[in-house]
C-alpha cells in the first residue's frame, strides 16, 4: 500500500516549484491536484498536474509555447 506524502512534504515540494520556477505560484487544489500560475500574465498562465514532475514539465511546457524560454 503507498503511503501519501504529509501536508508538510506537500507544501516544501511546491515551494521548490516556486523557488525553482519565479515568478510562477504552485498550490495544491480539489483532490489533491497540483497547480502554478504565472500572476498578472494575460493572458492568464495556469498548468496542472497530478505530480510534481509533471507540474515542472507542464510549466516550462507553457513557458516553450510562449517564448519564454
Amino acid at each position: 500500500m503507498a503511503t501519501e506524502p504529509s501536508d508538510h512534504a506537500r507544501q516544501r515540494v511546491l515551494a521548490e516549484v516556486d523557488r525553482d520556477y519565479p515568478p510562477w505560484h504552485a498550490w495544491e487544489g480539489v483532490f489533491g491536484l497540483l497547480y502554478a500560475r504565472w500572476p498578472q500574465s494575460s493572458p492568464p498562465m495556469v498548468v496542472r498536474a497530478v505530480t510534481p514532475d509533471g507540474l515542472r514539465q507542464a510549466i516550462e511546457a507553457a513557458e516553450r509555447l510562449r517564448g519564454l524560454r
